[in-house]
């Protein structure tokens, strides 16, 4: 069995919420923008507000659930983006289309 068929446990209960508060504590000190659209997160605002802050995987838990409880693969975002960003790979590559 590879590290991606591991059954990984959901992302719920007192562990996200745990998850949430650290990348909560961490971005509202460092005033980390939001890592989808990069403006500045209210830290203030609570769930559901669209604009509250929430967990953004780096890497997405549906291609690499094996980082889902990971907190290098954590990044604080918009509750809005991140709901509308889906499962992107964002590499840091620095790939461009500009030839």
């Amino acid at each position: 069995m590879s590290l991606n068929q591991m059954p990984v446990k959901p992302w719920s209960g007192r562990s996200a919420s745990e998850a949430l508060r650290q990348v909560k504590t961490k971005g509202r000190r460092a005033k980390t923008p939001c890592v989808i659209c990069e403006l500045s997160i209210d830290y203030s605002l609570m769930y559901p507000h669209p604009q509250s802050c929430s967990v953004q995987h780096v890497k997405p838990r549906k291609l690499f659930p094996q980082l889902t409880w990971d907190p290098t693969n954590w990044a604080p975002a918009h509750l809005d983006c991140n709901k509308s960003a889906g499962p992107n790979i964002q590499t840091g590559l620095g790939v461009k289309d500009d030839w």
